[in-house]
Formats: C-alpha cells, sequence, structure tokens
C-alpha cells in the first residue's frame, strides 16, 4: 500500500516532473502529518460485499417498517375487536336488564290480578255488603218492590177506566144519547 504525504499529491508537481515518494508503512509516523491514501477504485471483493451489505441493510430496514406497519395494524384491529366486544356485551347487558325488568313487571302484575280476584272471590262469598248473597237480596226486594209497584199501576187503571166508563155513560145519558133503561154497549150506528 502506498501512503503519501499532505502535500505530496500529483496535481501540486504539475509541470516538475514525476515524482513519486515510495515509502513503507513503517517510515509514516502519525506525528509527521501524513494522511494514508486509499485506492481510487478498491478491488471488486469489497466492492461486491459492501454492496451486499447496503443491499441487506436497506431490505432489514424494509422488512423492519413492514413489520411495524403490521403490528401497528394488529393493534389496531385487537382495539377494534376490543372495542366491539366490550359495546356487544354493553348492549347484551342491557337487553338482559330490559328482559328482567319487563318479566319482573309482568308477575307483578299477574300477582296483583291474582290478588285482585282472590279478594273479589271473597268478597262476593262472603256475608259482607259485597257478597253474591246480598246483592241478590236487594235485587230480589227490588223486583218485589216493581212487583208491587205494578199491581197498583193495575188496579190503578182498572179504577180510572170503570170512573171514565160511568162518567162517559152519565154523558150520554144526559145528553139523550141513551135510553134510560140502555147501556152504551147497546148504541150502534145504523
Amino acid at each position: 500500500m502506498r501512503f503519501k504525504t499532505k502535500g505530496n499529491d500529483d496535481s501540486s508537481y504539475a509541470g516538475r516532473g514525476d515524482r513519486s515518494d515510495d515509502r513503507s508503512l513503517e517510515d509514516v509516523t502519525p506525528m509527521s502529518g501524513e494522511v494514508p491514501v486509499t485506492e481510487f477504485l478498491p478491488d471488486e471483493a469489497a466492492q461486491e460485499s459492501r454492496l451486499a451489505g447496503n443491499d441487506l441493510r436497506e431490505r432489514v430496514s424494509k422488512l423492519e417498517t413492514q413489520m411495524m406497519a403490521q403490528y401497528t395494524a394488529m393493534a389496531a384491529y385487537a382495539q377494534i375487536a376490543q372495542n366491539n366486544t366490550e359495546a356487544a356485551r354493553a348492549e347484551a347487558r342491557h337487553d338482559l336488564d330490559r328482559s328482567q325488568s319487563t318479566v319482573i313487571g309482568l308477575v307483578e302484575r299477574v300477582r296483583r290480578e291474582c290478588a285482585d280476584a282472590i279478594q273479589g272471590v271473597q268478597t262476593r262469598g262472603g256475608s259482607g255488603e259485597g257478597s253474591d248473597a246480598a246483592r241478590l237480596a236487594a235485587l230480589e226486594q227490588r223486583f218485589d218492590g216493581l212487583a208491587a209497584a205494578l199491581e197498583r199501576s193495575i188496579e190503578t187503571q182498572r179504577a180510572l177506566a170503570e170512573q171514565v166508563a160511568a162518567l162517559i155513560e152519565e154523558r150520554m145519558q144526559r145528553d139523550g144519547w141513551l135510553a134510560t133503561d140502555g147501556s152504551a154497549d147497546s148504541l150502534s150506528l145504523h
């Protein structure tokens, strides 16, 4: 490998002739201010390994980006699934609460209706004011009263009919329509 000193490049010697300073690695000391010079075109094996390394680094970077994107997407899907699960649980819980409330309400309603029906049967079967026997007795009394009133009405109508017939007969005799020994039934229009 060749090393050149700081001021010893080919452009500084233009026109002065070809002057190359060939020194070995042992001749160059770090204190002397000389910089090692590398070759302009590296050898093919080094170039291929550098390209393969760069290609591998690029692929790993792309893979890392892909993995991060997939991880992010999976985390988002997991969060969505968890939210959907919680929403479904909450909705199922509300449905269960509504169903329980409806069933409890219906059971309470049936219980009240049964209690009212039992109380009504006990009231009607007993001997109190609302019992069936008391109501039947009251109805019989009313019917008896109505029958008596109807009989009185019929008797009153008979009496009125007799009075009206007597008055008509008397009037007809006064006006000369009837003979003194005849009745209103014997009248005819011939």
